[in-house]
């Protein structure tokens, strides 16, 4: 695509084409620059400055944060003091076993909430020269939510159901010098007043959300290289296959190995775990494992590789190849062996020395393997798995306009069973992916079967405030095929129409400090004809309110 502009208030020429290459870390909304499973990069004006965290719907409660271009400024003026020292970025990260807290060494630094609970030398706790170089930090993150919810796609439904959920998550980390850590989160997250059933990511009572050990084994270019073992959450890219699932009242782990190293220009990852109960359909019911300590499920194995490529300034691209191995009987989770092939590339491109920005990104994979579940219709039969993905997206950012407006246009797609009798099985396998922030943030759409097309609108009425638009127009990508839920449950009968309907959302973010904020949420999802000849229902619509504190 190419395009042709001038400046606002200047002739600035300028042609700019935009490369539909099919590769592909943050989800766009404002802008987003990350890398692999890099962390947030927000950077404010002054050092005094709040450091607003991205709004949960605009994906931080999903872990992905965006990073901010400076707005340009006129030349500057000798001080006659020294500046201010320069804040740190975002200290909290998707997953706290990333935070970091080492701004805290430079002179004069800002103080955040619970900071003076990181890094402390043991030496502090215990006077032993042996406890020299160990490091101890604490931490974690209060979180309360209200909804209020009715005619979602979800088991138990239709219906209504207003509840409460809680959230309480909190860490010990340990470091010895730069070669041996170990870390221990604990989570409990409760929902109360609920009307229609419970379902496995709203409970998780006081359990072990992450204990690890981390072991350094070598060096690549002068970067350390680490062994990981024990229960750990995973995050790759803009998760849209691999996410901790922010947004669920619990969060997704696993347990088993992983190796990894990163440096300035590359990030590399390979790993081979069993999801935890809070990431797999198991066997029980909730009842059976929402009070008892967590266990992996020793029925499935996930392994994968993933390499990020960031050494070109403003471009972030991805490589990565998955493996699931299932022995499972459940209809919402494939038995067999499904591989993944995939890759990603995003990009931004500031324009008018800086004043706007044009961003773009895509990502897409063919996975291929076997299938032995009922999904193929053929019992006991070996299906050949023939499947795929893709997602694009151009977008734009006006960074000298009144409250800095910010555009999305997406296409989602996701490939479903064209014949369930011809023994290939061509349903998308969404693996432990986010579609909460992609595919309607009411939660009624999986990444299976099902296609895409939406806008996301961004402006900052407030410094502190984030408010943001998103419609959404879904259809079946294979009338043959069913629509499956956002757990992966197929919902109606094949041959049924292909319009899956429509979704409006409506949120918005005020953050009152660097690591408290409020957020609220209005969707609506207007059904089309699938849905009324297979699964009638009214219009579906849910509300939230939620305040989030990091310490």
């Amino acid at each position: 695509m190419y395009f042709n502009w001038k400046c606002w208030g200047q002739s600035c020429g300028l042609t700019f084409c935009l490369a539909a290459s099919a590769m592909g870390e943050d989800l766009p909304p404002p802008l987003t620059l990350p890398a692999g499973n890099a962390a947030n990069d927000i950077v404010p004006a002054a050092a005094e400055a709040v450091i607003p965290p991205t709004p949960a719907f605009d994906i931080a409660a999903e872990g992905i944060f965006t990073q901010t271009y400076p707005t340009p400024a006129p030349p500057a003026v000798p001080a006659a003091k020294p500046a201010a020292p320069k804040p740190p970025p975002q200290p909290w990260k998707p997953m706290f076993f990333d935070n970091d807290f080492s701004y805290k060494k430079q002179p004069n630094a800002p103080h955040f909430l619970g900071d003076e609970l990181k890094d402390i030398p043991a030496t502090d706790l215990l006077d032993l020269d042996a406890l020299e170089q160990l490091r101890i930090s604490y931490g974690g993150e209060i979180r309360f939510r209200y909804l209020d919810e009715t005619n979602r796609l979800r088991p138990g439904g239709p219906g209504h159901s207003d509840y409460q959920q809680w959230r309480w998550r909190q860490y010990v980390d340990i470091k010895q010098s730069d070669y041996l850590r170990a870390y221990v989160e604990m989570i409990d997250a409760s929902t109360f007043n609920n009307d229609l059933p419970l379902i496995g990511i709203d409970k998780n009572r006081w359990d072990l959300q992450n204990y690890l050990l981390d072991v350094k084994v070598g060096e690549v270019q002068d970067k350390p290289v680490w062994f990981r073992v024990g229960r750990q959450e995973l995050f790759y890219g803009n998760q849209r296959l691999i996410s901790p699932l922010d947004w669920a009242n619990t969060r997704r782990n696993f347990e088993g190995f992983k190796l990894f190293t990163k440096n300035e220009a590359w990030d590399y990852d390979a790993w081979l775990v069993n999801p935890v109960n809070t990431a797999s359909p198991q066997d029980q019911p909730l009842a059976r494992y929402d009070n008892t300590p967590d266990f992996r499920n020793r029925n499935v194995l996930f392994g994968g590789s993933y390499f990020t490529y960031k050494g070109i300034k403003d471009h972030t691209i991805d490589f990565f190849g998955l493996w699931s191995h299932s022995d499972l009987t459940q209809a919402n989770y494939p038995q067999g062996d499904r591989y993944t092939l995939g890759t990603r590339w995003l990009g931004n491109h500031p324009v008018c020395e800086g004043e706007r920005i044009w961003h773009a990104e895509i990502e897409g994979g063919y996975q291929f393997g076997n299938d032995r579940s009922s999904l193929t219709n053929l019992a006991s039969q070996r299906a050949s798995v023939q499947a795929g993905y893709f997602t694009g997206g151009v977008g734009h950012t006006w960074k000298t306009a009144p409250w800095e407006p910010n555009l999305w246009i997406f296409y989602d797609w996701a490939s479903g069973d064209q014949d369930p009798a011809d023994g290939q099985n061509n349903t998308f396998f969404q693996h432990y992916g986010l579609v909460h922030a992609y595919l309607g943030l009411i939660d009624n759409i999986a990444r299976q079967n099902i296609q895409d097309v939406n806008y996301r609108f961004t402006v900052k009425p407030h410094q502190k405030m984030t408010a943001q638009f998103a419609h959404h127009w879904f259809s079946l990508a294979n009338q043959q095929d069913v629509l499956y839920n956002v757990a992966g449950v197929g919902v109606g009968t094949p041959n049924n129409g292909a319009d899956v309907g429509q979704e409006f959302d409506i949120t918005c973010t005020f953050a009152m400090t660097t690591n408290w904020s409020f957020e609220a949420g209005y969707y609506w999802f207007w059904y089309g004809d699938y849905v009324g000849n297979t699964a009638p229902r009214g219009t579906a619509e849910q509300i939230y309110l939620m305040s989030t504190l990091r310490y």
